[in-house]
């Protein structure tokens, strides 16, 4: 069953850029709608896929577990901080 769609994505390309994804598309046995889709598709996922987690070698993750597991000191500078009028609101 396929998927109806109903969305537009219009892009420019250079003719060398066009020519690329259509060799790319065809030897992929897709047209370069499917091909171009697919492949951004697979980027986007993999971008926000490095912004969701961190890599930290052991002793960084070390050092981060023992930051959060103590309780954080609140200095007069932060305390100060704290007491000033905000210029923003939070968005609920």
């Amino acid at each position: 069953m396929s998927t109806v769609k109903e969305d537009r994505l219009q892009i420019r390309v250079n003719p060398a850029d066009k020519a690329l994804l259509e060799r790319a598309a065809a030897a992929s046995h897709l047209n370069v709608s499917s091909f171009v889709v697919q492949a951004a598709a697979l980027k986007a996922e993999e971008v926000l896929a490095e912004r969701s987690s961190i890599r930290l070698s052991t002793e960084a993750a070390a050092a981060f577990s023992e930051a959060l597991e103590k309780p954080a000191q609140v200095n007069d500078r932060l305390a100060a901080a704290l007491r000033r009028t905000r210029k923003f609101t939070w968005l609920d």
